[in-house]
């Protein structure tokens, strides 16, 4: 089916902010011009440590898990516990540690199994050019407009800094330094369970159930493009999704106000969901009730005292992911084609042959 030809008028807000952060990352470059840039190479390695495992040879076929698996304490309020669930901790937090964690939940499902002792044994030097275990700052994209001779020691910075985060958070354990007393070790890092509390701390172990994400999340950099808010949305709605499978395969989920508390994420950070639809990584279901080119809905006052106004309803989009993070969210941002454009004008994609109603 085609698209219904766009209509005169403006598109959504500027947001020349969100798009100077993605430009950041699309030029960012550990070496002088015309080296390759650190997007391409971290997709490459992430690709890598899912296809090999960090086996040595760089040939055995690794684990290649198709799925990585949260579990949902990580996301959501539990009874009985007196805090916050850790994605609503992590969010607020600058830089990198909401980021760094999905990482070695990725890092470790792709390298152990449920059985296995979790071994983050990632340095911050490159201790050879070919070595099975990349450092940390070949397998990280951040936000930095740093010089090349000085970017992978300012990425290092910012990555240690999002550990010393997640140990706060009761996400990781930060080893002794064994050469210098009182001392922390940042290359011995212990990872905790993403449902770790104050209270109790286990190690981390390999999950096979729970909020499920594509790998591609990963292999294709989103979680490193994505900014915290979009993340714990795409979280958040992956969440609604293993909650209630054939629901969203048929109609979509949705999260109303008794749902999002569940989350404990502010009302702002729900608005991302936008960005993620105009990113292509959810689809908002077409409501016959709102107008095909304004979005609106009309009559509003009287649908909604006869309960006809239903909330959004969204389907994640596993393909999607697929596609390269940042040159996808820079083409979305910068350089939109008809479909993106629609997205961004009312919601979803109108196509000719679809049903459409506008009364």
């Amino acid at each position: 089916m085609s698209l219904i030809p766009l209509p005169p008028g403006s598109l959504s807000a500027d947001r020349s902010e969100r798009a100077a952060i993605n430009d950041r990352m699309l030029s960012a470059c550990d070496g002088p011009e015309g080296s390759v840039r650190l997007h391409e190479e971290a997709r490459q390695n992430l690709k890598h440590l899912w296809l090999y495992g960090g086996n040595r040879d760089g040939r055995t076929p690794g684990r290649r898990p198709d799925w990585i698996f949260i579990r949902p304490d990580f996301l959501m309020h539990q009874p009985g516990v007196g805090h916050e669930p850790a994605l609503a901790r992590l969010v607020p937090a600058r830089g990198l540690s909401l980021r760094l964690e999905l990482f070695m939940l990725f890092d470790a499902q792709c390298r152990y199994g449920p059985e296995d002792r979790v071994r983050i044994n990632r340095t911050f030097e490159a201790v050879e050019a070919n070595a099975p275990i990349k450092s940390w700052q070949k397998m990280v994209l951040s936000d930095t407009n740093s010089d090349y001779r000085d970017a992978a020691a300012l990425r290092g910075r910012q990555i240690k800094k999002a550990l010393r985060v997640l140990e706060q958070q009761h996400l990781a354990n930060i080893g002794a330094d064994k050469s210098r007393s009182g001392r922390r070790d940042l290359n011995r890092i212990t990872l905790l369970s993403e449902a770790s509390t104050p209270v109790n701390r286990p190690k981390y172990t390999v999950s096979t159930n729970g909020v499920y994400v594509s790998r591609h999340f990963f292999t294709s950099l989103w979680v490193f493009a994505l900014t915290n808010t979009e993340i714990a949305v795409f979280l958040a709605l992956s969440a609604r999704r293993a909650a209630f499978p054939t629901a969203h395969n048929t109609s979509g989920v949705f999260v109303v106000q008794k749902h999002r508390s569940q989350f404990g994420l502010k009302d702002n950070t729900w608005r991302s969901a936008r960005e993620l639809h105009h990113y292509g990584l959810v689809d908002s279901v077409p409501d016959s009730c709102r107008d095909i080119y304004t979005g609106k809905i009309e009559n509003f006052g009287n649908r909604w005292k006869k309960h006809e106004v239903m909330p959004t309803r969204f389907t994640v989009i596993d393909s999607a992911l697929e596609q390269p993070a940042v040159p996808t969210i820079d083409r979305v941002l910068n350089n939109p084609t008809p479909e993106d454009q629609w997205r961004q004008r009312i919601g979803w994609v109108p196509r000719v042959g679809r049903a459409v109603t506008t009364d």
